[in-house]
């Protein structure tokens, strides 16, 4: 009786052949028959379930704008193209996409928290988030916020966020409240107080002296308006050794700290 080391060489290797092609073909054949099963119209998504902060953007106009930009069925539709159709929705920051069964999408969603308006130069750009990322939307749904206005180069909003975030600290023993914070292209940071003095904060360029600068006016700025019965309307605060206020109706540069205040020709001036 024979057997198959029996077999020639060549044969062998033919029956061989002929069953590895055999096998390719079927393999084919299912994954074919698979790809076809699995884009037929049974799988379509059904629903589209929606978890998270929605303050701006509702369930419905959610799905309204995301689901016809899908591509896909439950199990074609790629989850990564899923969640930037989602992302890209106002007011969405984030959003994950997973599959639920049956036949469902689970979207998570971390919704944009605006801290203020942007522009860049005259142009306001969108809003800036508390992560200091610029993002677009309707700015009609944001006029009841008061928000303050940020401004500042491209590609500053995180700075400028950072600094914000600093001078709010800075400014809470006034009850000092920044409505307008702007990042000159010089580098100079400019900000307005609603209802209040606006200032000329310089460069923060060296760290050091920004910080002494800013304190030593805080230090000195109501006892400047309490000793004049007047509130500071403006101040520059870029010398070295001092700063200069504009109260209302009355001009006073020149002011240094550490020196005794007083009136003297309708100036607030220095003793020296």
């Amino acid at each position: 009786m024979s057997t198959r080391q029996d077999l020639p060489r060549d044969i062998r290797l033919m029956n061989f052949t002929s069953g590895a092609l055999v096998w390719v073909f079927l393999l084919g054949a299912f994954l074919v028959a698979g790809n076809w099963f699995l884009r037929q119209p049974l799988w379509a998504i059904r629903s589209v379930q929606v978890e998270g902060s929605l303050q701006h953007v509702s369930a419905t106009a959610l799905r309204g704008e995301a689901l016809p930009r899908l591509q896909g069925n439950w199990f074609t539709v790629n989850l990564a193209a899923a969640q930037k159709v989602f992302d890209q929705v106002p007011w969405v920051r984030r959003a994950v996409v997973q599959r639920v069964w049956p036949l469902s999408l689970l979207v998570t969603l971390e919704s944009q928290k605006p801290l203020a308006s942007w522009s860049e130069g005259t142009t306001t750009a969108g809003l800036v988030n508390t992560d200091g990322e610029l993002f677009e939307a309707n700015l009609g749904e944001v006029q009841d916020m008061g928000l303050p206005r940020f401004a500042g180069p491209t590609g500053s909003e995180q700075r400028v966020s950072q600094m914000y975030a600093t001078l709010t600290q800075d400014f809470a023993p006034m009850k000092w409240k920044i409505s307008a914070l702007e990042l000159g292209t010089e580098g100079n940071w400019r900000v307005q107080i609603d209802g209040g003095p606006s200032l000329d904060l310089g460069s923060d360029a060296d760290a050091q002296a920004f910080r002494q600068r800013l304190q030593r006016f805080l230090a000195l700025a109501q006892g400047v308006q309490t000793h004049y019965g007047r509130r500071i309307e403006s101040a520059d605060l870029r010398y070295s050794n001092g700063f200069a206020v504009r109260l209302q109706g009355v001009d006073a540069p020149g002011v240094q700290p550490g020196t005794t205040m007083k009136k003297q020709q309708g100036m607030a001036t220095g003793a020296r």
